[in-house]
């Protein structure tokens, strides 16, 4: 049966007269079916499409909290479960990248095909570790696929994050992360709230986020700043505000800024007093080492140093990858 894997709206998987689409950019005015990996906005451009999107639990929960109006057509799938497509069969797995994150193994071929979505290979305080799944053809994000990126120890970071919030709250500063609303600011709550007995008083969009993994069993204590408890946390300074990365921060006579994010590791991020290499993705290393227990013969890179990491699997592991390119450049697929 012939496959053709191209980037065509998203990444585009057709098998024989079936075509299976993953994280499409933009709605879908056909009926075949829809997979989205996670919650984040960039991988949410299908919404509302005419084919089925299928989505796990926690991904569709965060989605409600986001989204102003109810969406339809969605399907949940759980972890471990599949979605039968006439002989073929979707399973969605576990992607580490963040509440309900999964990545697609696709079954029932000569050869079993794997999308990772966003992943990341090890384990942090609000998700497990991504599992690596074996596969004949890999598709996978290479966001930090750059052998510069590497980070350093979770606890490392972890430390470094709370020794600069406990001197900032000793400087009589609120300590203000500007962070994903989704993911990134349930990580970083987490660490303070294990680490420390600060108060975290959260923005309304990261409260609502923050609703939705706790409703799916993850412990964490936060305050919103909407209510008369939160104003007063912040009013007496000693507390933590986490805001999202795409909201205004509120006019506090004294407070310091922080990101936490991957590209930490080699930029000097602007206007900030501190940046801390935190990141939901997968790093170098941990992207080589899912791909060494996958085994594929046959590699796809996509986003972020997706040719550099292509090329540097090709000359040093020996293993067949090239890099997709969207629609409307020279166009990449293969054919078994």
């Amino acid at each position: 049966m012939n496959v053709n894997v191209s980037w065509v709206n998203g990444i585009t998987v057709k098998i024989g007269k079936e075509v299976i689409y993953f994280d499409p950019s933009k709605k879908n005015k056909v009926n075949d079916p829809i997979f989205i990996s996670h919650a984040h906005s960039d991988h949410l451009g299908g919404l509302g499409s005419t084919g089925k999107c299928h989505v796990t639990k926690g991904t569709l929960d965060i989605i409600s909290q986001k989204m102003d109006k109810k969406t339809p057509n969605f399907k949940q799938i759980k972890y471990g479960n599949g979605v039968k497509i006439n002989d073929i069969e979707v399973i969605a797995h576990n992607a580490g990248h963040m509440l309900g994150s999964a990545q697609y193994e696709i079954k029932g071929l000569e050869s079993n095909i794997t999308y990772t979505g966003d992943i990341n290979y090890r384990d942090m305080l609000t998700t497990k570790a991504a599992e690596p799944l074996s596969s004949d053809i890999l598709i996978i994000e290479s966001t930090f696929g750059n052998p510069q990126y590497v980070f350093p120890n979770l606890m490392e970071t972890c430390m470094r994050l709370i020794d600069w919030t406990i001197e900032e709250i000793r400087r009589k500063k609120i300590p203000v992360f500007k962070v994903y609303s989704a993911g990134k600011a349930q990580e970083v709550i987490k660490i303070l709230n294990n680490f420390t007995a600060l108060p975290v008083v959260t923005h309304p969009k990261v409260t609502r986020i923050c609703n939705a993994y706790v409703n799916n069993g993850v412990n964490l204590k936060y305050v919103d700043s909407a209510n008369e408890e939160g104003k007063e946390l912040l009013r007496g300074r000693e507390c933590v505000f986490i805001t999202s990365s795409y909201s205004a921060i509120p006019d506090f006579k004294k407070c310091s800024l922080a990101v936490a994010t991957g590209w930490a590791v080699r930029y000097r991020m602007k206007n900030v007093d501190a940046a801390f290499p935190l990141s939901s993705h997968a790093d170098f290393n941990q992207l080589v080492e899912y791909i060494k227990a996958s085994k594929p013969r046959q590699i796809f890179t996509i986003y972020g140093f997706k040719d550099v990491f292509a090329n540097y699997l090709s000359k040093k592991l020996g293993i067949k990858a090239r890099s997709l390119i969207p629609k409307n450049q020279k166009a990449l697929s293969e054919f078994l």
